[in-house]
């Protein structure tokens, strides 16, 4: 299979780059000329290999954005990364933020859970994504780097991995301020000072407040997807001796709002008259309703606090034969979160919330030895250590069934009370490289990971749920809830050694190709109570990866073509199931899907045909499916199972043959801007859009968890004074106002009776004034 694949695949990366190749490939500098920079697409440099290189000369499936990108393009939110940044999109799961490469997501944010990439910031591991978007403001560059990162980056990376890299102090006095205003009441503000203390010390301050009304008419509640946050960093640059240097970074991050706006319909049910076969009446029909933009009812009572702190930093000292680099940080975390659950309204299950308290901090902690990058041969060696704890981590489905909004008396409804959590990750790593000809190089690399975790305490659930909905209990004189108490103690140990074999051909200046293979690892965890009133304890994730690339730059660097063929052979995938106990009460679990496959190709293309034109174009197809994968089912699953055929003797459901979630089959991202001589200054409008195919929230693939294919155009328009000293822009986001859902929870659940949706934000515009100093 490996070998069918790639060949086909390289087969047709090598034909497109000979038919482009004669007469166009020049023995030259890939940067433009010194006598006109405007010519020709600049490098930017990244370390995704932990080593200083371009992305032309990085033989990885890498997308760098550099800080000005990222700021030409109004992006200050890691969410606003996919509308230019190829192959990656975002979903969420309530409050969290769900980053998918390639289709390879993971779909648990709990305090549990792991996500399928990796996601750092100046090299340190961000494992929860509660309050990744608010630090993105003051960047030099974010690098995504698409496919397993089994060696130099492999915590966790199965599906892939960000690198978030600030802004650093500079050399000369500077600074700039911003302020934007906008629709829903848009106010935001950032700002930097750079300041050269002495010859060897110099330190950046930068900060950045976000504030908008919500989204959504969520009345009676207040409208949700709002934003309160703001966000302050201190960076000092230090470089003491020619051989020692180093950079500390402290961070505050404070956010408030109210929370997401969730979009509950009360769910459709079969009648006589139309109920499948198979099926019975009542059950639900599981086809996408129509939905009522113009209100997103949520009771009252609904917030969302948080409050990050985190101390950052790297030291290198250069032995002239080696290079020892150390790598490490300390974040804390305090979130709390009160919660609508999504209920319809109009019953009583529209109160149910979701109360949630973490207070947890991490350690990460990376040593790495490494040799001369400009020798033929080039070795890296490390160590890593990760750990996090999470204490009396709260985490309650809750309901206030007198009240008129999430405030008042409340009654436990399922608790998952645990003692302490605690997750640690060590890991030992090289990799190689050697130029056996020249521009041929050989590369091999592996890495050891041991991951442990701990969860104590007990799970708490109304004994009799359906009873609960029937006459509520435990409040104003009525008899006290009998609970079920289950007690917790789990602890589980997983290791596996990670590979990546390369061949690397630069057959020019311009032209690089590369072939490789990796293996990827996440580790197992713990999935809940399932259906027998076991704990379920999951298995790792491992992915094996085969990838071939090739990247062009033609026409005197002005053309771009970067081209690259996937496959994956990805087993025992952590999947999310909502379900209803054996009591009736709702429960997440999440268990091992068998074996999947991926497959796909990727088309990256610059074009700048004069120095005032640009085109961007990204094409990208992915054939993402379920080869095994059998689930236990009970209720209207597991009749739904029967009906097409798929359920086996034990009672579960066999999905071969559905797509994993948010895995579509076509991603096409194309941008063109130019820039217009006005007044003495510029002039740049740009337009860009973002298409995605049709896909699946869940793995079910149900009608009621589409995601329908969708077109998200943005319009930019900037003006730059002669003398570089301010900027003005304007923009308008989704001028289509598409209504793009990121999230669907599972409709059969008789604890909320309704269908129940997240969307990313409507169309929104504004304006932003910068002045540089």
């Amino acid at each position: 299979m490996y070998s069918r694949t790639i060949l086909n695949s390289a087969s047709a990366i090598a034909l497109t780059t000979c038919a482009l190749s004669p007469g166009m490939v020049l023995a030259q500098e890939v940067e433009p000329s010194a006598a006109d920079d405007t010519i020709g697409i600049h490098d930017i440099v990244v370390t995704a290999e932990k080593r200083v290189g371009t992305v032309q000369t990085t033989p990885i499936a890498i997308s760098a954005i550099s800080g000005d990108t990222l700021e030409q393009n109004g992006v200050d939110s890691l969410t606003d990364i996919s509308s230019i940044a190829p192959n990656v999109s975002f979903g969420q799961q309530v409050d969290q933020t769900i980053i998918v490469i390639r289709g390879v997501s993971s779909r648990d944010t709990t305090s549990i859970g792991d996500p399928a990439v990796s996601v750092s910031i100046d090299g340190v591991q961000l494992q929860r994504s509660s309050g990744l978007n608010a630090s993105m403001f003051d960047l030099e560059r974010v690098e995504v780097l698409r496919g397993p990162q089994g060696t130099l980056a492999g915590r966790n990376s199965t599906g892939g991995a960000i690198n978030i890299i600030t802004a650093k102090p500079t050399d000369e006095f500077s600074g700039s301020i911003s302020a934007e205003v906008g629709s829903y009441k848009t106010f935001n503000t950032s700002g930097h000072v750079n300041v050269p203390i002495n010859d060897w010390l110099k330190a950046r301050v930068a900060f950045q407040t976000r504030n908008h009304d919500g989204y959504r008419n969520n009345a009676p509640g207040v409208d949700g997807d709002d934003d309160n946050t703001e966000a302050m960093r201190l960076t000092l640059a230090l470089d003491p001796t020619d051989r020692l240097s180093g950079i500390l970074t402290a961070e505050y991050i404070r956010s408030s709002n109210h929370g997401p706006a969730y979009y509950s319909q009360a769910v459709e049910r079969y009648t006589a008259e139309n109920v499948p076969p198979g099926l019975l009446v009542g059950d639900v029909i599981l086809r996408q309703p129509d939905i009522d933009e113009s209100r997103f009812p949520i009771p009252r009572g609904q917030q969302w606090d948080s409050e990050i702190k985190s101390v950052r930093g790297s030291l290198a000292y250069d032995f002239d034969v080696a290079t020892l680099t150390y790598v490490g940080g300390w974040r804390a975390m305090d979130v709390d979160r009160h919660t609508w659950h999504g209920g319809a309204f109009g019953t009583n299950r529209q109160n149910f919330t979701y109360v949630h308290q973490d207070r947890l901090d991490s350690w990460t902690h990376e040593l790495r030895l490494s040799g001369d990058a400009n020798k033929p041969f080039f070795w890296q060696l490390g160590g890593y250590y990760f750990k996090e704890n999470n204490p009396t981590p709260v985490s309650d489905l809750a309901d206030y069934p007198l009240s008129e909004g999430l405030f008042g008396e409340q009654v436990l409804v399922f608790g998952f009370g645990r003692d302490r959590i605690v997750a640690k990750s060590k890991a030992a790593f090289g990799q190689v490289s050697y130029e056996v000809l020249p521009g041929l190089k050989v590369e091999a690399g592996a890495r050891y990971t041991e991951d442990s975790k701990i969860s104590q305490g007990a799970d708490t659930s109304i004994s009799d749920f359906g009873g609960y909905l029937a006459s509520p209990c435990g409040i104003r004189g009525t008899p006290a809830c009998t609970y079920t108490v289950t007690p917790v103690d789990l602890s589980g140990k997983w290791s596996k050694t990670t590979y990546h074999v390369a061949l690397n051909w630069q057959s020019s200046p311009n032209n690089l190709h590369y072939v490789k293979f990796d293996t990827g690892y996440k580790a197992g965890g713990f999935g809940g109570t399932g259906l027998d009133g076991q704990q379920i304890l999951l298995r790792p994730e491992t992915i094996r990866a085969v990838e071939i690339g090739s990247k062009n730059r033609f026409l005197d660097g002005r053309l771009q073509v970067n081209l690259a063929a996937f496959y994956y052979d990805y087993s025992d995938q952590h999947i999310n199931q909502f379900i209803t106990t054996p009591t009736g009460a709702p429960a997440s679990i999440r268990v091992n899907a068998g074996k999947s496959e991926y497959k796909g190709v990727e088309m990256d293309l610059k074009f700048q045909p004069t120095p005032e034109d640009t085109l961007d174009l990204f094409v990208g197809y992915t054939d993402a499916v379920f080869k095994e994968f059998l689930v236990g089912v009970g209720g209207q699953h597991r009749r739904q199972a029967a009906a097409e055929g798929n359920l086996d003797a034990l009672g579960n459901w066999d999905l071969s043959g559905r797509s994993p979630p948010q895995s579509p089959k076509w991603q096409i991202i194309a941008g063109y801007g130019r820039d217009w001589s006005l007044f003495g200054g510029t002039l740049n409008t740009r337009v860009q859009m973002h298409y995605e195919s049709k896909s699946y929230l869940n793995f079910e693939n149900y009608d009621s968890d589409k995601r329908p294919a969708y077109t998200k155009t943005d319009l930019l328009v900037t003006y730059t004074s002669p003398d570089e000293t301010w900027e003005l822009q304007g923009y308008v986001r989704n001028i289509e106002n598409s209504l793009i859902i990121t999230n669907s929870q599972d409709a059969t659940s008789g604890a909320f009776n309704s269908y129940r949706y997240q969307f990313a934000p409507p169309r929104t515009y504004g304006a932003r004034l910068t002045v540089n100093f």
